[in-house]
Parts: structure tokens; sequence; C-alpha cells
């Protein structure tokens, strides 16, 4: 059922001791595996030495990262920006590391491509994390004062549930046959596109999953347990009810509507409340 959340005020300048770990693990992920290759390179392979040189440098960084960005304030300002994606891009920085480190000759080649490896892996997971984190700060944040705050969940409408259901078999089934057919034929300069397809269709399994969302003054809360993400207003243009589709559109463009939020009203406990903050805010067509 549709409930209505009281007021409840966000400190945005107070420590926040989870979010500097984050930060710090993220720091730590980047520097800790060019460091001990430096090591490698230049000094020596020995493996007690490169244990101790990461273990140092990772350390180092989740203190300096934790020290340096773990309040409250930098989260939300950090969740506020698009910017923040570029956190987990920059991990793939180490994807230039590993070609670089083919070219490195003797015992350190094989140490230096493990440990570029690990850096783009590493960069990429803790920088992902590190935006989910702030994202959920910066909700957190511009719900806090929100008046008329309406919560329900939902999934997408069953047609696009139909759909996407076929193209998940479509993408899966196809890539490991696809994946299947390169090693019997040897065509390994294909299989990246097969892996492509089985990551697609796992990534969009979850586009039309159930989702928890929050329509309230300051805008439209959309939530996972994990991810939580407010879209203001000024974002949107109209909204659309019918008895198959609630569609709140998303303003400017929007290729086949895939930006806007597309749900299914047979889920919503309490389809007016819903409707009347939505009228409050964007004209219905």
């Amino acid at each position: 059922m549709a409930t209505v959340d009281a007021h409840r005020d966000v400190p945005a300048d107070e420590p926040d001791s989870f979010f500097g770990f984050v930060v710090g693990l993220y720091v730590a992920a980047l520097l800790a595996p060019v460091a001990t290759v430096g090591v490698a390179v230049t000094a020596t392979t020995e493996a007690g030495v490169l244990f101790f040189t990461f273990l140092g440098v990772g350390t180092a960084g989740v203190a300096v990262g934790w020290r340096a960005a773990g309040r409250e304030a930098v989260a939300v300002r950090l969740g506020s920006t698009r910017w923040a994606w570029l956190a987990p891009v920059a991990g793939l920085a180490y994807g230039g590391g590993v070609l670089a480190a083919t070219g490195v000759e003797g015992p350190a080649s094989g140490i230096a491509v493990g440990l570029a490896l690990l850096g783009a892996v590493g960069g990429l997971v803790g920088g992902t994390g590190l935006v989910l984190a702030a994202h959920n700060r910066h909700a957190k944040a511009v719900l806090a004062g929100s008046e008329r705050r309406v919560r329900f969940s939902t999934t997408g409408p069953e047609r696009d549930r139909r759909l996407a259901k076929w193209a998940v078999g479509a993408l899966m089934l196809g890539g490991t046959v696809g994946f299947a057919a390169s090693i019997v034929a040897g065509f390994e300069s294909l299989r990246w596109l097969f892996h492509l397809m089985i990551a697609g269709g796992a990534g969009l399994s979850g586009a039309v999953a159930e989702r928890t969302y929050v329509v309230a003054d300051a805008g439209v809360r959309v939530g996972t347990p994990v991810h939580k993400r407010v879209r203001p207003w000024s974002r949107f243009e109209s909204y659309s009810l019918t008895d198959d589709e609630l569609r709140v559109r998303r303003a400017g463009w929007s290729p086949w509507g895939l930006r806007d939020l597309r749900l299914d009203p047979e889920e919503i406990d309490d389809v007016a409340a819903v409707r009347a903050v939505l009228d409050a805010h964007l004209p219905r067509r």
C-alpha cells in the first residue's frame, strides 16, 4: 500500500565511514597494482617484496581515501553529477597497461600483465561500487525534506516483460552457441562478440525487474536494494495512464521511449495516490 514518509533531516556534512571505506578501496585498487608493477620492472621480482609492496600501497590507499573523502557532503556532491561514472571508466585505463606490459621483457612481463588485469577489474568493480554508494547518499539527501511522498513497488508492463524475456533468451542462446562454435572452428577473434551477447542478455534480464519508486515533490526516486537514484521533475515532460501502462515520459531525447519510466499499474496498490502526486507536477497526456 502507498505510504507517506515522515520528514527526516540528513546531515550532509557528517562523517560517513562506509563511503570513506569505499573510496579507499577504489584508490587502493588503482594505486597498488601500478606501484607493484613499478617495483617489478625497476627493482626486483621477488614474491615477498612484491606482496608487501602491494599490501602496503593498498593499505595506504584505503587510509588516504577514507581520510580524504569519508564525509557525507562529498558523497552527495559526487552522486549529483554524471561525471561520477568516470570512476569505473578510469579502471579500464589499465587495459592500455596490459598492452604496454606485453612489451616488458624478462620475468616481470607475466607479473605486469597479471597486475594490469587486476587493476582493470579492481578499478571497474570498485568504481562502480563508489558510484552506487554516492547515488544512494544523494537520493537520501534530496528526499530528506520532500513532502507528499508516495512509495510503491512495481515491475515494467507485461508487454515489456514478455519482450525482454524473448530478447534475453535470444542473446544468451546466441552467445553460448556462438562461443562454442568459435572454439570448434577456431575463430578466436570473434569470441569477444559472443561474450558481449551473453553479458548483454544477463544485463537485460534486470531491465524490467521490480523496483521501488518514491514519488515526491523533489522528484522520482527509482530504487533497488543496492542502488537508488533520484530524477528531478525537470527531467520529465508528461505522463500517461492506461489499464496496461503507467508511463512517465523523459524530457528530451528518448529513443523508442527507452528512457521513460514504464510501469505496470496493476501492481500498484493505490494508483489514485500516485496519480495525484503526478498531476501536481506533470501534465497528463
